[in-house]
């Protein structure tokens, strides 16, 4: 019948039982894509703050390695970071690798793990003692 009225009462609550999911499931994925841009900007920093260190340091290459893991232990609390320091007479090098663990509910299920790399080169700033 053409001007008959239907009732829509229960259109809305259908329509956001339908949509919330979808939407439950782009707040995780937002979050965990914060996750791993905080993560990948805090070994950014670390790689900075350890090639700082070791080139101020009046250190060899033996000794560069021990000086990055404790620079990069003050300065962040991410955990199991490989750490690989080059040290020569003009420029400090170091690479940092971190695997960034996909934890989150269902996502996890999608997702694999990230592998986050960092890297920073400084030159050599050795005081001189006149």
């Amino acid at each position: 019948m053409i001007g008959e009225a239907y009732d829509d009462s229960g259109q809305a609550t259908v329509e956001f039982a339908l949509v919330m999911p979808f939407l439950f499931l782009f707040s995780l994925c937002v979050v965990q894509v914060g996750s791993v841009v905080n993560d990948q900007l805090a070994l950014n920093h670390a790689a900075q703050v350890a090639a700082r260190a070791i080139s101020l340091a009046d250190i060899d290459q033996s000794s560069a390695q021990q000086v990055a893991v404790t620079a990069i232990e003050r300065t962040i609390n991410l955990r199991q970071i490989q750490v690989d320091a080059t040290l020569d007479d003009q420029f400090a090098q170091i690479e940092l690798r971190f695997d960034h663990d996909v934890n989150l509910p269902i996502i996890g299920n999608f997702m694999n793990d990230v592998s986050l790399h960092a890297s920073a080169t400084m030159p050599r700033q050795l005081v001189t003692s006149d």
